[in-house]
Protein backbone atom coordinates (compact mmCIF):
# COMPACT_ATOMS: atom_id res chain seq x y z
CA UNK A 1 0.00 0.00 0.00
CA UNK A 2 1.41 3.71 -0.93
CA UNK A 3 1.66 6.05 1.61
CA UNK A 4 0.48 9.44 1.00
CA UNK A 5 1.87 11.79 -0.83
CA UNK A 6 2.36 16.22 -1.40
CA UNK A 7 3.57 18.68 -3.34
CA UNK A 8 4.12 22.55 -2.53
CA UNK A 9 0.64 23.85 -2.25
CA UNK A 10 -1.34 20.73 -2.18
CA UNK A 11 -2.47 19.08 1.02
CA UNK A 12 -1.73 15.33 1.69
CA UNK A 13 -4.42 13.25 -0.45
CA UNK A 14 -5.29 10.38 1.16
CA UNK A 15 -7.87 9.24 -0.83
CA UNK A 16 -10.36 6.83 -0.97
CA UNK A 17 -9.95 3.77 -2.53
CA UNK A 18 -11.83 0.38 -3.22
CA UNK A 19 -14.24 -0.84 -1.05
CA UNK A 20 -15.93 -4.25 -0.10
CA UNK A 21 -19.04 -4.56 -1.68
CA UNK A 22 -22.16 -6.12 0.43
CA UNK A 23 -25.32 -5.40 -2.33
CA UNK A 24 -25.48 -1.99 -3.75
CA UNK A 25 -23.60 -0.44 -0.79
CA UNK A 26 -20.06 -0.83 0.17
CA UNK A 27 -18.72 -1.34 3.95
CA UNK A 28 -15.27 0.65 3.55
CA UNK A 29 -13.50 -1.65 5.89
CA UNK A 30 -10.90 -2.56 3.12
CA UNK A 31 -8.77 0.29 1.73
CA UNK A 32 -6.48 -1.00 -0.52
CA UNK A 33 -4.38 1.09 -2.84
CA UNK A 34 -2.80 -0.42 -5.94
CA UNK A 35 -0.48 2.04 -7.80
CA UNK A 36 1.16 1.47 -11.39
CA UNK A 37 4.88 0.85 -11.67
CA UNK A 38 6.98 4.06 -11.82
CA UNK A 39 3.68 6.79 -10.80
CA UNK A 40 3.94 9.52 -8.69
CA UNK A 41 0.81 9.75 -6.99
CA UNK A 42 1.50 13.35 -6.02
CA UNK A 43 0.51 14.49 -9.27
CA UNK A 44 -2.94 13.73 -10.69
CA UNK A 45 -5.14 15.99 -13.46
CA UNK A 46 -6.64 18.78 -11.01
CA UNK A 47 -10.17 20.29 -11.26
CA UNK A 48 -10.57 23.45 -10.16
CA UNK A 49 -14.13 25.00 -9.07
CA UNK A 50 -16.05 27.72 -7.73
CA UNK A 51 -19.94 28.22 -6.76
CA UNK A 52 -19.37 32.31 -6.72
CA UNK A 53 -21.22 32.56 -3.76
CA UNK A 54 -19.56 35.68 -1.80
CA UNK A 55 -19.47 33.48 1.57
CA UNK A 56 -19.56 29.91 2.83
CA UNK A 57 -22.10 27.85 2.17
CA UNK A 58 -24.09 25.08 3.84
CA UNK A 59 -25.18 23.16 1.00
CA UNK A 60 -22.60 21.79 -2.07
CA UNK A 61 -23.93 20.75 -5.37
CA UNK A 62 -21.45 19.10 -7.56
CA UNK A 63 -22.87 17.93 -11.25
CA UNK A 64 -20.92 15.40 -13.52
CA UNK A 65 -22.33 13.25 -16.32
CA UNK A 66 -19.98 10.16 -17.43
CA UNK A 67 -20.48 9.62 -21.14
CA UNK A 68 -18.50 6.65 -21.73
CA UNK A 69 -16.29 4.64 -19.61
CA UNK A 70 -15.03 1.29 -20.04
CA UNK A 71 -16.14 -1.94 -18.37
CA UNK A 72 -13.79 -1.85 -15.58
CA UNK A 73 -12.46 0.02 -12.19
CA UNK A 74 -9.71 2.15 -12.10
CA UNK A 75 -9.91 6.11 -12.19
CA UNK A 76 -11.56 8.29 -9.45
CA UNK A 77 -13.55 11.76 -10.27
CA UNK A 78 -13.03 13.19 -7.04
CA UNK A 79 -13.78 16.61 -5.15
CA UNK A 80 -11.76 18.45 -2.32
CA UNK A 81 -14.34 20.49 -0.43
CA UNK A 82 -13.00 22.52 2.70
CA UNK A 83 -15.09 23.62 5.76
CA UNK A 84 -14.53 26.73 7.40
CA UNK A 85 -11.90 25.16 9.89
CA UNK A 86 -10.04 23.91 7.29
CA UNK A 87 -10.50 19.77 7.82
CA UNK A 88 -11.57 18.64 3.82
CA UNK A 89 -14.31 15.74 3.27
CA UNK A 90 -13.53 14.13 -0.11
CA UNK A 91 -16.43 13.28 -2.26
CA UNK A 92 -17.06 12.06 -5.81
CA UNK A 93 -17.27 9.18 -8.66
CA UNK A 94 -15.58 5.94 -9.73
CA UNK A 95 -16.91 4.17 -13.20
CA UNK A 96 -17.51 0.34 -12.14
CA UNK A 97 -17.84 -2.95 -13.94
CA UNK A 98 -21.03 -3.33 -15.44
CA UNK A 99 -23.19 -5.92 -13.39
CA UNK A 100 -24.20 -9.27 -15.08
CA UNK A 101 -27.33 -8.21 -16.18
CA UNK A 102 -26.29 -5.23 -18.61
CA UNK A 103 -26.59 -2.53 -15.52
CA UNK A 104 -24.13 0.57 -15.58
CA UNK A 105 -22.77 1.53 -12.08
CA UNK A 106 -21.19 3.87 -10.85
CA UNK A 107 -19.46 4.49 -7.23
CA UNK A 108 -20.44 8.05 -4.80
CA UNK A 109 -18.07 8.08 -2.29
CA UNK A 110 -18.24 10.86 0.28
CA UNK A 111 -15.29 10.38 3.63
CA UNK A 112 -13.72 12.33 5.70
CA UNK A 113 -10.00 12.33 7.21
CA UNK A 114 -10.87 13.94 10.32
CA UNK A 115 -9.90 11.68 13.35
CA UNK A 116 -12.88 13.18 15.04
CA UNK A 117 -15.27 11.71 12.68
CA UNK A 118 -18.51 9.95 13.78
CA UNK A 119 -21.34 7.72 11.81
CA UNK A 120 -24.22 5.75 12.79
CA UNK A 121 -24.85 5.22 9.32
CA UNK A 122 -25.46 1.57 7.41
CA UNK A 123 -23.78 3.26 4.61
CA UNK A 124 -20.36 3.94 6.52
CA UNK A 125 -17.46 2.65 8.33
CA UNK A 126 -14.86 4.13 10.13
CA UNK A 127 -11.18 4.10 8.53
CA UNK A 128 -10.05 6.22 5.28
CA UNK A 129 -7.64 4.75 3.25
CA UNK A 130 -5.96 3.55 6.05
CA UNK A 131 -5.82 5.66 8.06
CA UNK A 132 -8.56 7.61 10.94
CA UNK A 133 -11.80 9.15 10.03
CA UNK A 134 -14.96 7.75 8.41
CA UNK A 135 -15.66 6.09 4.75
CA UNK A 136 -18.85 6.49 2.40
CA UNK A 137 -19.93 4.93 -0.51
CA UNK A 138 -23.01 3.37 -2.39
CA UNK A 139 -23.52 2.26 -6.11
CA UNK A 140 -26.22 2.68 -8.26
CA UNK A 141 -27.33 2.09 -11.94
CA UNK A 142 -26.52 5.55 -14.62
CA UNK A 143 -27.17 5.91 -17.72
CA UNK A 144 -24.06 7.19 -19.77
CA UNK A 145 -24.65 11.03 -20.72
CA UNK A 146 -27.03 11.83 -17.82
CA UNK A 147 -25.70 14.68 -15.05
CA UNK A 148 -25.95 13.40 -11.54
CA UNK A 149 -25.62 15.82 -9.18
CA UNK A 150 -23.40 14.76 -5.33
CA UNK A 151 -25.66 17.18 -3.20
CA UNK A 152 -22.94 17.49 0.19
CA UNK A 153 -24.98 19.32 3.07
CA UNK A 154 -23.98 20.25 7.05
CA UNK A 155 -27.57 19.21 7.50
CA UNK A 156 -27.64 20.29 10.98
CA UNK A 157 -25.81 21.35 14.40
CA UNK A 158 -26.84 19.59 17.37
CA UNK A 159 -24.06 20.24 20.44
CA UNK A 160 -21.07 20.24 20.13
CA UNK A 161 -21.69 18.15 16.51
CA UNK A 162 -22.44 19.03 13.00
CA UNK A 163 -24.20 16.23 10.86
CA UNK A 164 -22.71 15.88 7.28
CA UNK A 165 -24.72 14.12 4.54
CA UNK A 166 -24.09 12.70 0.98
CA UNK A 167 -26.37 12.40 -1.91
CA UNK A 168 -26.78 11.71 -5.18
CA UNK A 169 -29.54 13.51 -7.53
CA UNK A 170 -30.55 13.56 -11.32
CA UNK A 171 -29.52 17.07 -11.96
CA UNK A 172 -32.26 18.14 -14.38
CA UNK A 173 -34.94 16.65 -11.69
CA UNK A 174 -33.38 16.98 -8.43
CA UNK A 175 -35.12 13.40 -8.15
CA UNK A 176 -33.45 11.52 -5.30
CA UNK A 177 -30.76 8.72 -6.61
CA UNK A 178 -29.15 7.57 -3.77
CA UNK A 179 -27.73 7.88 -0.02
CA UNK A 180 -23.83 7.92 -0.02
CA UNK A 181 -23.43 8.11 3.65
CA UNK A 182 -23.34 10.71 6.41
CA UNK A 183 -21.11 11.66 9.47
CA UNK A 184 -20.73 13.94 12.22
CA UNK A 185 -17.95 16.43 13.06
CA UNK A 186 -17.05 18.78 15.41
CA UNK A 187 -19.91 21.77 15.33
CA UNK A 188 -16.63 24.29 14.67
CA UNK A 189 -16.03 23.14 11.54
CA UNK A 190 -18.36 24.92 9.59
CA UNK A 191 -20.00 25.46 6.63
CA UNK A 192 -17.90 24.91 2.59
CA UNK A 193 -15.74 27.05 1.63
CA UNK A 194 -16.98 28.94 -1.95
CA UNK A 195 -14.36 27.30 -4.10
CA UNK A 196 -12.07 24.46 -3.95
CA UNK A 197 -9.89 21.74 -5.88
CA UNK A 198 -10.41 17.94 -6.89
CA UNK A 199 -8.04 15.13 -8.98
CA UNK A 200 -8.55 12.59 -11.00
CA UNK A 201 -7.07 9.71 -9.89
CA UNK A 202 -6.24 6.02 -11.29
CA UNK A 203 -6.65 4.41 -8.41
CA UNK A 204 -5.89 0.90 -9.54
CA UNK A 205 -2.56 0.80 -11.93
CA UNK A 206 -5.40 -0.46 -14.31
CA UNK A 207 -6.73 3.32 -14.89
CA UNK A 208 -2.99 3.91 -16.72
CA UNK A 209 -4.70 1.91 -19.73
CA UNK A 210 -8.33 3.04 -19.64
CA UNK A 211 -10.07 6.39 -21.62
CA UNK A 212 -12.96 8.14 -19.65
CA UNK A 213 -14.97 11.12 -20.91
CA UNK A 214 -17.53 13.17 -18.41
CA UNK A 215 -19.11 16.48 -18.49
CA UNK A 216 -18.90 18.87 -15.97
CA UNK A 217 -21.49 20.74 -14.82
CA UNK A 218 -21.68 24.26 -12.97
CA UNK A 219 -21.15 23.57 -9.57
CA UNK A 220 -24.26 25.62 -6.63
CA UNK A 221 -23.56 26.85 -3.76
CA UNK A 222 -26.42 27.44 -1.12
CA UNK A 223 -26.63 29.74 1.85
CA UNK A 224 -29.52 30.80 3.38
CA UNK A 225 -32.01 29.08 0.95
CA UNK A 226 -30.38 31.30 -1.89
CA UNK A 227 -28.22 29.46 -4.58
CA UNK A 228 -25.20 30.67 -6.36
CA UNK A 229 -24.02 29.04 -9.48
CA UNK A 230 -20.63 28.78 -10.43
CA UNK A 231 -18.56 28.73 -13.68
CA UNK A 232 -18.04 25.21 -15.67
CA UNK A 233 -14.52 23.88 -13.57
CA UNK A 234 -11.65 23.37 -15.02
CA UNK A 235 -8.88 20.62 -15.50
CA UNK A 236 -5.11 21.14 -15.90
CA UNK A 237 -3.05 18.32 -16.39
CA UNK A 238 -0.17 17.43 -14.07
CA UNK A 239 3.52 18.86 -15.08
CA UNK A 240 5.12 15.47 -14.01
CA UNK A 241 4.36 12.06 -12.75
CA UNK A 242 0.59 10.86 -13.90
CA UNK A 243 0.00 8.60 -16.33
CA UNK A 244 -3.23 10.38 -17.50
CA UNK A 245 -3.50 12.99 -19.74
CA UNK A 246 -6.84 15.38 -20.55
CA UNK A 247 -8.53 17.13 -22.97
CA UNK A 248 -11.30 19.78 -22.47
CA UNK A 249 -13.41 21.34 -24.56
CA UNK A 250 -17.08 23.34 -23.48
CA UNK A 251 -20.25 22.12 -25.11
CA UNK A 252 -24.00 22.75 -24.58
CA UNK A 253 -24.11 20.45 -21.67
CA UNK A 254 -21.25 21.30 -19.85
CA UNK A 255 -17.18 21.42 -20.00
CA UNK A 256 -16.72 17.99 -21.41
CA UNK A 257 -13.10 16.01 -19.82
CA UNK A 258 -11.73 13.02 -21.87
CA UNK A 259 -9.01 11.11 -19.49
CA UNK A 260 -6.35 9.01 -21.14
CA UNK A 261 -4.63 6.49 -19.68
CA UNK A 262 -0.73 6.08 -21.33
CA UNK A 263 -1.99 2.24 -23.19
CA UNK A 264 -5.27 3.51 -23.28
CA UNK A 265 -7.62 2.39 -26.12
CA UNK A 266 -9.24 4.08 -28.69
CA UNK A 267 -12.33 6.56 -27.91
CA UNK A 268 -15.62 6.63 -28.88
CA UNK A 269 -17.49 9.74 -30.94
CA UNK A 270 -18.32 12.31 -28.03
CA UNK A 271 -21.75 14.31 -28.29
CA UNK A 272 -22.47 17.54 -27.63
Amino acid sequence: MRTASTRPGTPVRRHLRRLTRSGTVLAATTLLAVGAAGQSWASTPILRWTTNAPTPVTTLTLPMAVDFAPDASGIYFAYYTTLESGTRPYAGFQPKPVEANGTRVLQAIFSSFNADATTTDDHCTYGADGGAGVSCAVRFPYTPGTMYSLVLKRASVSGATQLMTGDVVETATGAPVAHIGSFGLPAASGRFKNADQGFIEPYLSAGCGQRVTVTYGRPVGTEAGVAHTGGLPTVTDPSSGSCLSTTSRTTSRGQQVTVVGNAAAAAPPTTD
